[in-house]
C-alpha cells in the first residue's frame, strides 16, 4: 500500500510538469514617433527683404521725411512687414511692444507716435491715420506720447509665410514743442514677439 501511494504521487508531479512546458505565447508591438514643430518669424524692414532680426536693437527704421531734422508740425512715416518663416509648420500670434524706453525722456515727451496694421501694399501715409479703423487695426492710438508704452495687441500668423502683417508707424512733433528740445536726440526700441499656437 505504501508503494502505491508513492507511485501515485509521482504520476501527479509528472502531469504538472508536462502542462507547464506546453504553454503558448504571443506578442504585439507598437512604436510612437514624435517630431517637434518649427516656429519662427522674419521681418521686411525698410523694404530690404525678409530676414531674421532676433537681437536687440535691430535695424533702424527709415522714416520719410527723415527724422534727423524733426521740428514742430513735422510728421514722418515708416512701415515694416512680418510673417512666419517658410519652414514654420504651425500658426501663432504676433504682439508689438516697447522693448526699451526712449533714451531721452525730455525730447520723447515732445514727440508723438501712432501705429496701425494695414493690408499688404498700402502706402503708409497720413491717410492711414485719418481713416476710420477698427480696434484690431489700431495698435497705438493717434496722439500717443513716445514715452507711452505700446498698449496690448495681438495679430494672427499662419504657418509657412502664409500671411503677412504690415505695420504703419507715424512719428510727429506737435506745434507746442518748446525750443528747449532743439538738438536733442532720442531713440526707442520696439519688439515684435511671435508665439506659436501650441
Amino acid at each position: 500500500m505504501r508503494v502505491r501511494a508513492v507511485l501515485a504521487g509521482g504520476l501527479v508531479l509528472g502531469i504538472g510538469t508536462t502542462a507547464t512546458l506546453a504553454a503558448w505565447n504571443d506578442s504585439e508591438y507598437a512604436t510612437a514617433t514624435v517630431t517637434a514643430s518649427r516656429f519662427g518669424i522674419e521681418g521686411n524692414i525698410n523694404a530690404t527683404g525678409f530676414t531674421d532680426h532676433a537681437t536687440s536693437p535691430g535695424p533702424t527704421l527709415t522714416f520719410s521725411p527723415v527724422t534727423s531734422q524733426m521740428s514742430p508740425n513735422t510728421v514722418s512715416f515708416s512701415s515694416l512687414v512680418i510673417r512666419t518663416t517658410a519652414t514654420t509648420n504651425i500658426g501663432g500670434s504676433l504682439v508689438m511692444s516697447t522693448s526699451s524706453a526712449p533714451s531721452d525722456a525730455t525730447l520723447a515727451a515732445q514727440l508723438q507716435y501712432a501705429v496701425r496694421v494695414v493690408t499688404a501694399g498700402t502706402t503708409c501715409n497720413q491717410a492711414v491715420f485719418d481713416a476710420a479703423s477698427t480696434a484690431a487695426n489700431i495698435i497705438v492710438p493717434n496722439g500717443t506720447t513716445l514715452t507711452t508704452a505700446v498698449p496690448a495687441n495681438t495679430q494672427s500668423l499662419t504657418a509657412a509665410a502664409g500671411n503677412t502683417v504690415t505695420y504703419c508707424v507715424r512719428l510727429s512733433m506737435p506745434s507746442t514743442a518748446p525750443s528747449s528740445v532743439q538738438g536733442l536726440t532720442t531713440n526707442v526700441t520696439w519688439q515684435w514677439l511671435g508665439t506659436s499656437s501650441a
